[in-house]
């Protein structure tokens, strides 16, 4: 069977509740990496997951100190 007939799946429901959790108990807000360090998924699977499947329940926190820092947090 290829890849074309595979039905997509969604998104894993284990990798949104490990970002949750991590994202709960930092309530003032984490960086993609430190996500993605703290849950041990990849900085791309964090991103995907916080701006496709977790876009309603998280909100981005940007600090500015010499640089944009992108801090994500629940809502």
């Amino acid at each position: 069977m290829s890849d074309n007939n595979m039905p997509r799946v969604g998104p894993d429901k284990v990798k949104i509740r490990k970002i949750r959790a991590v994202l709960k108990k930092t309530p003032q807000g984490l960086w993609i990496r430190e996500i993605a360090r703290r849950t041990r998924l990849s900085k791309s699977t964090v991103h995907k997951y916080i701006n496709e499947y977790m876009k309603n329940e998280i909100e981005d926190v940007i600090k500015v100190k010499g640089s944009l820092i992108r801090l994500i947090r629940l809502k």
